[in-house]
């Protein structure tokens, strides 16, 4: 079937379907069959892509919640569907299973699996397996589907974007390379090509934005979650570890960019000019779902004990409910988590982001009164019906998270969107590349380093920034006009805040 019109097909359908009405068993048929319908529309092993992926992810998110109970009336129709995502997944050149389908930048010449394609459908996979671990009684029964899951996560999702060299760590960061290659349509079985203009756009691949990176981080926590490897736990803190170091702390809430660079590879000279430029736009997405859908991973990875403190999720809630929220209970109305920075400019809506105002981040209702009423009210069901309310982490009780060393003793900062020293991780025959930007009014930026452990701060250069100008600086490590190896951290000073980042020169 065409992969196209089995696109339209599921976005066809009617999602009232789909809302969130209770547990009733006509509905339970309803919801289980409509997926079971769609995926019989492709042949297993045949083509999907990553835009198969979304559609069938929306679906699945409902149903996967109902499972949370360990009822069979849920388990027992899910385990079949799920079954059937598997079978879909098709065996690539190299030998790994994947969604193969159109690529969704360019799918009428380029075919190949992606890790976010790959990543939202497993999550559902693993989901299931979390339940089945928790609950001994349910293995005899369903033990068989949820090992086959994990094997499946193991293998086809974490190793092979690994193999397939895309995992980028950097110090105490890690994250995720887009892959440049790629089959020719309806070729799933014949070779990989490179081709690095797949997006037609002329840039090469970058590292994926924050929501993908954690798409594959939450996986990764899931595994640890049933099988208890701690590498798995490690890997997925270092991804949170790099989201947390991009966002910005302004006025007791949390702002932060789609994406930002992770890798050197990210910083590139225009090949005309003899500039440089980043492989891609950075600032706060103008669609609300990426955001909410990225508090989600957040607050499942502080429910594992990973990277997020106390003071993060507080500063989540203050940002969804006094940057965000107008406040009103009975019509409420929403602005992005930007809304309150200088220089802020509403993005108009378009064909592609029809809707760009906030939205209530439920997955916060696990902490906070009033952001649990704003979900019940509007008859959408808790991420988390935990009670009573409170920062009591659900999976990892008596973990202790600190703030890492190199963001103690510094402030809040007063608007600026991005402070980032590419690498972290600095080689004594290289130079890092300091990125600055804010969209507030020209202001000088000084740029000072100081010991990690503490000491005197010492300039490294004072810049004019603001008005949304992408800011670079190339380092050689020196200070004082010496370059002495060990762990410092950068921080920028800018109008009344600050930003800070860690990096060790070796």
């Amino acid at each position: 079937m065409n992969i196209l019109k089995f696109t339209y097909i599921l976005c066809a359908l009617p999602l009232t379907a789909f809302a969130d009405n209770g547990d009733k068993p006509e509905l339970r048929q309803k919801e289980t069959a409509a997926i079971a319908r769609m995926l019989e529309k492709i042949p297993d092993g045949g083509a999907t892509g990553e835009q198969v992926g979304w559609n069938l992810n929306y679906y699945l998110g409902p149903v996967l919640r109902r499972c949370d109970s360990g009822s069979d009336d849920w388990m027992e129709p899910v385990e079949r569907i799920l079954n059937m995502i598997a079978d879909k997944m098709a065996v690539g050149p190299d030998g790994y299973k994947g969604f193969i389908g159109p690529y969704i930048y360019n799918e009428h010449e380029h075919w190949c699996d992606v890790h976010v394609g790959d990543a939202i459908l497993t999550e559902h996979l693993l989901h299931f397996a979390v339940i089945v671990h928790q609950n001994p009684a349910l293995k005899a029964k369903y033990g068989a589907s949820a090992q086959r899951f994990v094997d499946i996560a193991r293998r086809d999702l974490i190793e092979k974007w690994e193999k397939r060299g895309t995992f980028v760590v950097d110090g105490p960061f890690a994250g995720y390379r887009e892959w440049n290659r790629f089959c020719k349509p309806d070729q799933i079985n014949g070779e990989w090509y490179t081709e690095n203009n797949a997006r037609g756009q002329g840039n090469p691949f970058p590292c994926l934005p924050f929501n993908k990176a954690m798409d594959m981080a939450y996986c990764m926590l899931q595994l640890y979650a049933i099988t208890g490897e701690a590498e798995y736990k490690e890997k997925a803190g270092k991804v949170f570890n790099r989201v947390k170091a991009g966002m910005n702390p302004f006025q007791n809430g949390y702002t932060w960019n789609y994406w930002e660079p992770v890798a050197r590879e990210d910083v590139n000279v225009h090949s005309t000019r003899n500039e440089r430029i980043l492989s891609h736009w950075v600032g706060t997405h103008p669609y609300r779902d990426y955001q909410a859908g990225e508090v989600v991973k957040i607050v499942y990875a502080y429910n594992m004990g990973v990277t997020f403190t106390d003071a993060d999720i507080r500063r989540l809630v203050n940002t969804n409910l006094n940057f965000m929220w107008n406040g009103d209970r009975t019509n409420p109305e929403w602005a992005n988590s930007n809304s309150k920075l200088p220089g802020y400019q509403k993005a108009p809506p378009s064909e592609a982001y029809p809707t760009t105002a906030g939205t209530c981040w439920d997955a916060l209702s696990q902490f906070d009164a009033t952001i649990l009423y704003l979900v019940t009210a509007s008859k959408r069901t808790p991420t988390d019906n935990a009670t009573p309310l409170g920062f009591v982490r659900k999976y990892a009780p008596d973990a202790v998270v600190e703030e890492p060393a190199w963001m103690k003793g510094v402030g809040e900062s007063d608007g600026q969107m991005e402070a980032i020293v590419i690498p972290s991780v600095v080689a004594a025959d290289e130079n890092a590349v300091i990125l600055s930007k804010s969209d507030a009014e020209m202001s000088p930026v000084e740029i000072v380093v100081r010991p990690l452990r503490g000491g005197q701060e010492m300039p490294i250069v004072t810049q004019q920034m603001g008005k949304g100008i992408q800011l670079f600086h190339v380092w050689d490590g020196k200070i004082n006009g010496k370059r002495l190896t060990g762990e410092y951290v950068v921080i920028w000073k800018y109008r009344s805040g600050e930003r800070a980042y860690p990096v060790t020169l070796e």
